[in-house]
């Protein structure tokens, strides 16, 4: 395995290359770095407040089995009671009016935690573009051989922040599939 090849050699391979490739490079090569940095920032953000919002569906998911508890304990009662029987449906009634409400306001939160999330993602990449552009300009009086380099690098970084934005939305999409075969 080469030293380039090895975990946590990423940044060395990108000093020596921003050595080799001059000034413009080493912008460039910094900039895709502190891009990287926020777009890490931005996934650790997200899976943060889908952990928030799991829990809080854990939470409903549990007092929804509380709720079903209930309505059994009730349908036994009922065999002894018809007065008491009424009475435990408008009980139970009402815990399912309000597990009801908190899980319309989970997925209402689950709606706009995604749209915060792609509206972030992108105006990082649209920031990321103007900035990829604008040093384009800079770098199109170099010579045939570095436009090859910076060409090959920046193709790297683009993949790389795909898969990294791709991650996320596996993951959601496999959790919200989860929860709703669940709910089924």
């Amino acid at each position: 395995m080469t030293e380039e090849n090895q975990p946590g050699s990423g940044r060395m391979t990108a000093d020596r290359m921003a050595e080799a490739l001059g000034e413009s490079y080493r912008r460039i090569v910094e900039s895709a770095v502190e891009s990287q940095q926020r777009n890490m920032g931005l996934a650790q953000n997200w899976a943060d407040n889908l952990s928030g919002v799991l829990e809080s569906q854990v939470e409903t998911n549990r007092a929804l089995t509380r709720a079903m508890e209930s309505y059994v304990k009730v349908v036994e009662e009922a065999l002894e009671s018809q007065e008491r029987t009424n009475r435990a449906l408008s009980e139970s009634l009402e815990s399912y009016r309000e597990v009801i409400d908190r899980v319309a306001n989970l997925q209402d939160q689950n709606t706009e935690m995604v749209r915060g999330f792609f509206e972030g993602v992108m105006g990082e990449m649209k920031t990321q573009t103007d900035q990829n552009l604008r040093m384009a300009g800079e770098l199109v009086e170099g010579s045939e051989k570095q436009a090859d380099a910076f060409q090959k690098m920046f193709q790297e970084a683009v993949n790389s922040y795909m898969e990294l934005m791709n991650a996320p939305y596996e993951l959601y999409r496999k959790n919200l599939e989860a929860f709703g075969g669940q709910g089924r």
